[in-house]
């Protein structure tokens, strides 16, 4: 790995399934955040001991979220508003390279949208500041979990 800027990293939707996907680029876009990748902790507490240990738990609930440009991509926000209406859970990946140049890698993961409003300011450009949480999806009766994804080297 090697440093990069964000501006070189990017985002895809999949509009595939799991097994095969078909990974769209989602480019007209301004800033991306991974936010809310933690986890969640049990407290270790005895009475034999003074200190409290924590424990890994559960991954807690993902969020991503980035600004869509509005009127730049119909496609991708045609897409958008009807998964947020129908409440439709995708999966997406936040890649810090091209998904298909090997040892890209980054974040594979159902989401869902949780929300998509519209800022129209007087003297900037209007867009959607887009938040994505992870969400449950089944295909062929399997649940899709979110997973740390390296391109594999041919």
């Amino acid at each position: 790995m090697t440093p990069n800027t964000g501006g070189n990293m990017k985002l895809y939707r999949n509009t595939g399934t799991y097994a095969s996907p078909t990974w769209v680029l989602v480019s007209e876009i301004g800033d991306v955040t991974l936010s809310d990748l933690t986890r969640n902790l049990a407290a270790l507490k005895r009475r034999a001991k003074i200190m409290v240990k924590s424990l890994a738990a559960l991954i807690a609930e993902m969020a991503l979220e980035f600004r869509l440009i509005h009127g730049l991509d119909a496609t991708t926000f045609t897409l958008l508003i009807t998964d947020f209406f129908a409440g439709t859970v995708k999966e997406w990946a936040i890649m810090d390279g091209l998904i298909a140049t090997p040892t890209s890698q980054g974040l594979r993961c159902p989401f869902l949208i949780e929300s998509l409003p519209w800022d129209q300011p007087l003297e900037d450009v209007s867009g959607h500041d887009v938040k994505l949480s992870s969400g449950y999806l089944v295909e062929s009766t399997v649940e899709i979990d979110a997973v740390w994804y390296t391109v594999p080297t041919p």
